[in-house]
């Protein structure tokens, strides 16, 4: 069983406001059909660190796992 911390929640809380700001104004940028290419570029930018950042979480996660387990 894996047993995930909330140590750094302010962090997160922050990251997810950002990333729904940034989400929310490339959706208004595309929806006005101005600059369609950099609002799916701020798009594509966010989506893609935050899957380097699940994969990056789930690495550490694997090697404190591995540390107790030792």
């Amino acid at each position: 069983m894996i047993n995930m911390e909330l140590t750094g929640s302010r962090g997160w809380v922050f990251y997810y406001l950002i990333c729904f700001v940034a989400l929310l104004w490339a959706g208004f940028i595309f929806q006005q059909g101005i600059m369609l290419w950099i609002g799916l570029l701020l798009a594509i930018i966010v989506l893609g660190f935050s899957v380097i950042l699940f994969i990056m979480l789930i690495i550490e996660m694997h090697q404190k796992k591995a540390e107790i387990n030792q």
